[in-house]
């Protein structure tokens, strides 16, 4: 089982992009996460107007949902707010993607 945490995002404040690294990866392992991605990345097919990926590997989906949710990673967002610009979303892995689409964790709309 493992859960992904993705964002996908544009650099806006290049001068303080830096700390975001720092400040991310002691909250990614107090939640048992790993960084699996963390680079520039090169649309080989179709559309996308973001430059820049990271994931995280959580031991499941759960897993990552509660670290996406916690308090310090909503506290990190805003700050995150200010240095980049995207899209964030948290996945199954593969073993665990039929029981949540069954929950119907995928049928409704939330942002956060």
């Amino acid at each position: 089982m493992a859960g992904y945490v993705l964002h996908h995002y544009n650099i806006i404040d290049r001068s303080r992009i830096e700390e975001l690294g720092p400040r991310s990866l002691p909250i990614v392992e107090k939640y048992g996460g790993e960084l699996v991605v963390a680079s520039p990345m090169k649309t080989l097919a179709g559309p996308t107007s973001y430059t820049n990926m990271v994931m995280y590997r959580f031991e499941s989906f759960e897993a990552a949902l509660t670290f996406y949710n916690s308090e310090e990673m909503i506290e990190l967002r805003k700050f995150s707010s200010q240095v980049i610009e995207g899209f964030a979303t948290v996945v199954p892995g593969h073993s665990e993607t039929e029981s949540v689409v069954k929950s119907g964790y995928f049928t409704c709309e939330t942002a956060s």
